[in-house]
């Protein structure tokens, strides 16, 4: 016995921001949200790895350690999309409900990361503007015009200071803007996967109307433990039945026999009019136009019994069915 719940119907009422898109198949939505996430997180993983060596090697163990612990997490994220990216492909609803989950994981992860980043941000504002000051102690700049020329300079420790203290306050803004703006981005995220997986349990939702079997009849593509339909007018099984009215594209053709068309002098055609009337078999001289007619008496062509009966009179006993 079955005891699955069954399947939900109509949009979802607790992401009344997303109820009109789910008339709308969510799967390459889905596709797109996971692969983008997917490279966004992958990036970020990959910079903060490289940045933990370079905070290592410009004595700043704090900003190392975190470091590696962000890298860490904006990996999980990637792994977790792409598992999305595999349960959107495959379509399967095991996957699909695994995967809405670990989006709401994702989202946290998310969250508490970009956290991370802006209390680190000020926190540690001394190691980080340390760290910038001894990495750009003696580096050349380079100015670029638009279209004058080109200027180098080369940057002492008190210009390097000065330069990493300005990036430093454009950054703070930086900070708290990216981390308002991927979490709304990750919440509506979660949201949109949750759709989408209500869709996939939704039988008649339009993420389903491919893997229906009459979709799947009108695409000739039908499941191993099903039969193929009966034979008919290029039906691809190479046993068309042969329509009356116009042949069918693939049907085969067949020429005429040699020779003209037989005459009319066979057995079996009846006789022609010499003025094209139509054919008869019986009539007052002529090639089949009925009986003589005899235009006083109405009934003179009617063929009936001759003579008049007794209708009045009954059978005898035991008698037959006939009149006296």
């Amino acid at each position: 016995m079955d005891s699955r719940p069954p399947p939900p119907q109509g949009a979802p009422p607790s992401y009344a921001f997303v109820t009109r898109m789910y008339r709308r198949n969510l799967r390459p939505v889905v596709l797109m949200f996971a692969f983008l996430g997917g490279l966004w997180t992958l990036f970020s993983g990959i910079g903060f790895f490289r940045s933990a060596g370079v905070d290592k090697l410009n004595n700043a163990p704090h900003l190392s350690t975190f470091s590696i612990v962000l890298g860490a997490l904006y990996m999980g994220v990637t792994a977790i999309e792409a598992f999305g990216l595999f349960a959107a492909a495959t379509q399967k609803v095991p996957f699909i409900r695994i995967y809405a989950f670990l989006t709401a994981l994702a989202t946290l992860i998310v969250i508490v990361a970009g956290l991370m980043r802006t209390v680190i941000h000020f926190t540690l504002k001394n190691e980080i503007l340390g760290a910038c000051t001894n990495i750009n102690d003696g580096s050349t700049i380079v100015y670029y015009g638009f279209w004058g020329p080109v200027f180098r300079d080369t940057l002492d420790r008190e210009d390097a200071a000065d330069w990493c203290k300005r990036s430093y306050d454009h950054d703070s803004w930086a900070e708290i803007l990216a981390f308002l703006i991927t979490s709304v981005l990750a919440a509506f995220f979660t949201a949109v996967a949750f759709s989408y997986y209500r869709q996939a349990l939704d039988p008649t939702s339009v993420a389903n109307a491919s893997r229906a079997p009459a979709n799947q009849a009108r695409m000739n593509a039908y499941p191993s433990h099903y039969n193929p339909p009966y034979p008919g007018p290029n039906s691809g099984y190479g046993y068309n039945v042969p329509y009356s009215g116009q042949p069918y594209a693939g049907q085969p053709q067949f020429a005429p026999p040699p020779g003209p068309p037989p005459g009319n002098n066979d057995r079996f055609v009846p006789p022609y009019d010499a003025n094209g009337k139509p054919p008869g078999y019986e009539g007052d001289g002529k090639a089949g136009y009925g009986g003589q007619d005899d235009k006083d008496d109405p009934f003179a062509d009617h063929q009936g019994m001759s003579g008049e009966r007794d209708v009045t009179s009954r059978p005898g006993p035991f008698g037959r069915d006939t009149f006296r």
